[in-house]
């Protein structure tokens, strides 16, 4: 039986222990802000000393009460004399001065952290938004949307309020252990005993946890991929009654969501548990063993307090610190499944801008890049014959060829059409001139220059960096696409561009009087809203919109992917007048399926399988 050919891969399921590369993001995510992290920590160690000296304070002003006899200790001649004012004055100003410099810390490390791991989103950004298209095309948007929502959140939550909380704790175990061994070094074992048990109950449960936290989060991603999946299928849902076989499987992927999220609380609760069982025991041990040292007369009443209150407050703190630990591990999981985006090899050219800051070895750009591509830029103008040479292509190694030994030339300014059945390789052969994918055999040239996909810096003669070589073109999709924003941002993205220049496009389509209507109180009809995905537009006033966008861009070969196939016939006509009329000093590449949008071509290219059959003009056509 042959295997069913995959095209989706599979959620990546992590196992065993955190990589070393998790630890080395998170060290990127907080070197810029080492000074500060260490100035916080002193503030957070001197915060926390003060508060807990308290209960040392209270020992001493306990043994002052005892004047003489076998159970009397004495105290540091600095408190010889001191009455109750002056040791409740200074319990006051070390409780005050201590709960200011703990809440500063507090507020400082959390802010630091929100800060750290926020550079950790924009580089994850960075790169994702460089990786082949073939990722894209093989990584559900779900997968993808979780990577970004739920895993990324549960970084940011234990990066802010919980990381200073947990710190805390760092700081409340080390120094119980200085201030009890100054009290009384008869019960520093027993402290050493709870800290013991528990790192052992962490443990044995921490592999178990880490591991229905990974299902948790691999769980999530097939739910909101189905969600988004039948949000953008609504239409069709409906229209064919489907509705039900769609709710059945969101309601199955979402129960087994459900169920992992279950079985992650349950292996919580069990660790809790277990953590509480070891406080109850050593707390009554330690209270025996108390009763029996103050009997032998080995330590004092003021000791008992000390050490009962570090130990009951040891307890409390260990037990807190590996429920915050073990919490933790939910963010580092969060920043293992980060880490995988963020270290996958970029696209094939593609460097990583120069305000990057992670170390992840991609090439990254040089502060002088910007002026190097002026310079480079020049070598395509300012004409920019188009050569396709021995161009073979196919979307992965183990599929068939989609273009198989492609060699033509499109003059410039020369309207070059493309025609084909479907499947014949039109789609992909607009994909190979933009280099979405790179081809495994030939190249594209515009002026017998070919984009470097080496990232090569400074790039070799002959070639240019591959997003130089893109902006050489610009498209008309076939479905028009819009975005969330105003009618301007929708049009173009620089800011030096003024209105009347976008006016002047929109004459030349010929919809600057439908621009006109457009109402917008207190603003320009440049300022209209566009809905998501255009949703407010008719699908004519979209491609006409995405016809006026191109118009705007100084690329010089215009590449039409069936751009009228979705329009009425009086868009069309609009379509391919802008095309003849305001366009005719651009190159034009029209993939068609109409005889009318052929007809002013100069030339056509016949494809069939992936292979030109022939290159002819129109009239030679035979239908």
């Amino acid at each position: 039986m042959v295997e069913p050919r995959r095209f989706l891969t599979e959620e990546i399921s992590f196992s065993g222990r955190f990589s070393s590369d998790v630890l080395k993001t998170l060290k990127e995510c907080f070197k810029p802000w080492a000074v500060r992290i260490i100035v916080l920590f002193t503030i957070g160690i001197l915060g926390r000393f003060m508060l807990l000296s308290t209960a040392n304070v209270l020992g001493f002003w306990a043994d002052s009460f005892c004047i003489s006899g076998p159970h009397c200790k004495s105290i540091p001649g600095v408190f010889t004399g001191w009455g109750h004012n002056e040791f409740l004055s200074l319990l006051l100003w070390i409780a005050g001065i201590g709960f200011i410099v703990n809440t500063a810390f507090r507020v400082g490390i959390s802010r630091t952290g929100a800060l750290a791991v926020s550079e950790l989103y924009d580089e994850v950004t960075l790169r994702t938004s460089r990786l082949p298209m073939s990722f894209f095309d093989s990584t559900p948007v779900g997968r993808i949307i979780s990577r970004f929502s739920s895993d990324y959140g549960s970084v940011f939550r234990m990066a802010g309020g919980p990381l200073g909380e947990f710190m805390c704790l760092v700081f409340d175990l080390l120094l119980i252990v200085v201030l009890i061994s100054f009290a009384s070094l008869w019960f520093l074992p027993v402290i050493l005993s709870i800290m013991l048990l528990n790192l052992l109950a962490y443990k044995l449960n921490n592999p178990i946890i880490r591991q229905e936290r990974r299902l948790l989060s691999k769980h999530r991603g097939p739910a909101i991929a189905h969600f988004a999946e039948t949000v953008q299928g609504a239409t069709p849902i409906k229209v064919y009654g489907k509705s039900g076989s769609f709710l059945k499987r969101y309601n199955t992927l979402v129960g087994q969501v459900v169920v992992q999220k279950f079985r992650t609380i349950l292996s919580l609760m069990s660790f809790n548990l277990q953590l509480t069982t070891i406080t109850a025991i050593v707390l009554l041990i330690t209270g025996c063993s108390g009763i029996y040292l103050v009997h032998k007369q080995l330590v004092t009443v003021g000791d008992i307090a000390v050490a009962f209150t570090f130990i009951m407050m040891t307890s409390t703190t260990i037990q807190q610190f590996f429920e915050w630990l073990s919490n933790m591990e939910e963010a580092l999981t969060g920043v293992e499944r980060m880490d995988e985006y963020l270290r996958k090899p970029l696209e094939a050219g593609r460097l990583l801008p120069s305000k990057a800051n992670f170390n992840t070895g991609h090439p990254v750009a040089s502060s002088s890049e910007r002026k190097e591509t002026a310079e480079l830029k020049t070598l395509l103008s300012p004409s920019k014959t188009l050569t396709v040479k021995d161009l073979s292509l196919r979307y992965r190694p183990d599929l068939p060829w989609v273009l198989k030994d492609i060699n033509f030339t499109v003059a410039p300014g020369e309207h070059f059409a493309v025609i084909g059945r479907t499947g014949s390789g039109k789609s992909s052969l607009i994909q190979a001139l933009f280099l979405m994918y790179p081809p495994e055999k030939g190249a594209v040239y515009l002026n017998g220059i070919r984009p470097e996909l080496e990232a090569i810096r400074p790039c070799p003669p002959g070639t240019v960096p591959l997003q130089i070589f893109r902006e050489q073109f610009t498209l008309i999709p076939q479905e028009p696409v819009l975005f969330k924003g105003t009618l301007r941002e929708n049009l173009t993205q620089n800011p030096k561009m003024t209105d009347q220049e976008i006016w002047d496009a929109l004459k030349q389509v010929k919809i600057d009087s439908w621009a006109r209507k457009l109402k917008q109180e207190g603003g320009s009809e440049l300022d209209y809203p566009i809905d998501e995905r255009g949703s407010n537009l008719s699908m004519g006033e979209r491609q006409l919109l995405c016809m006026t966008r191109a118009m705007l861009q100084p690329a010089s070969i215009l590449i039409m992917d069936e751009a009228t196939s979705s329009v009425d016939p009086s868009s069309e006509l609009l379509l391919m007048r802008a095309l003849r009329d305001v366009l005719k000093d651009r190159t034009r590449i029209v993939v068609a399926h109409r005889l009318s949008t052929i007809a002013d071509a100069d030339r056509v290219l016949c494809l069939d399988k992936g292979r030109i059959e022939r290159i002819v003009t129109p009239r030679e056509l035979n239908f």
